[in-house]
């Protein structure tokens, strides 16, 4: 059902406004049309209320507003706008009166029209006849199969199994092999140079060997218990080490036994087989100062095998 209402003019300058409002009755968040029209001289320019303006039709709320197509109506023009608007309250809502300003561009004057109060029944989304609210029905459990039961029991058995085999490996695996003790320095040199005592000397490269294995066995012994590349360096740098940190007498043992060593590698000095033994001797002389208080028997200790 539509409403429509004539606001009558306070003189015959004045807008001619008709207002409906549809429907009248409608349940809350519905859309409901607020329609304006307004019969006026062309000169008059009003201001009418606009999207933002949506306090004015409060407890209503603007979805939105149209400008519908004007007519002329002899001298005059009706002008129609139509406002959507919707509410969230339920019961008796009312839009309430708005006051819409107008200038007479024709004559300067100033005035206002006074649209009246509309009123919309709103009825609630909720059937509020029904009055028996049924109580809510308590939780029911559901009986558990007895296959879970028993599936879970099957796997609680098959872990402790499983643990129990473990346990019992671990106990009765195979202790890891006792590795022997590494050889100190002085017993690799040692088993080395005992290496060479049964060597025959008969030409320049058997010398040239000989005096290679001694002079090898020689650096690494004093590079693993000294701790210095002797491995790397020259007789000379050796020497400056050993004259640095040992006893005088130590070092030119050290020195002397190399320097022959080189003479026989690279400048083809062939010693006697007797001046060779003698310098084996003095190279268990110079690892003599690394022999243990008391010395392992080597028969039972790793045998190194000799290059020569």
């Amino acid at each position: 059902m539509s409403v429509i209402a004539i606001a009558i003019p306070l003189h015959a300058q004045q807008p001619i406004t008709t207002l409906s409002i549809a429907p009248d009755t409608c349940t809350i968040g519905d859309n409901i049309f607020y329609t304006l029209n307004v019969l006026k001289k062309s000169s008059i320019r009003l201001n009418y209320p606009q999207l933002s303006d949506s306090t004015v039709f409060s407890p209503f709320e603007i979805r939105q507003v149209e400008m519908l197509p004007a007519e002329a109506r002899e001298n005059l023009i009706l002008e129609k706008i139509r406002y959507t608007l919707t509410v969230f309250d339920t019961g008796m809502q009312t839009v309430p009166a708005i006051s819409v300003a107008y200038l007479d561009q024709e004559t300067q004057q100033q005035d206002s029209i006074v649209l009246e109060r509309k009123s919309v029944y709103v009825k609630s989304v909720l059937d509020t006849a029904r009055k028996d609210i049924a109580d809510i029905k308590p939780v029911r459990s559901v009986p558990i199969p007895l296959w879970v039961y028993l599936t879970g029991g099957a796997l609680l058995l098959a872990f402790a199994i499983g643990i129990y085999f473990l346990v019992r490996y671990w106990r009765t695996r195979a202790p890891a092999p006792v590795q022997a003790p590494a050889l100190t320095p002085y017993e690799v040199a040692l088993a080395k140079l005992k290496g060479l005592e049964e060597i025959t000397l008969n030409s320049q490269n058997d010398f040239k060997i000989y005096y290679s294995a001694i002079s090898d066995a020689v650096r690494e012994f004093l590079e693993r218990h000294y701790g210095f590349p002797a491995m790397e360096q020259s007789t000379s740098e050796i020497d400056a080490i050993l004259q640095a940190k040992r006893p005088k007498e130590e070092a030119e043992r050290v020195k002397s036994l190399l320097e022959k060593a080189d003479l026989v590698k690279f400048a083809k000095f062939q010693p006697t087989v007797s001046e060779a033994k003698e310098s084996l001797s003095v190279a268990f002389q110079i690892i003599e100062i690394a022999r243990p208080s008391q010395t392992p028997d080597l028969s039972n200790r790793p045998t190194l095998r000799n290059h020569v």
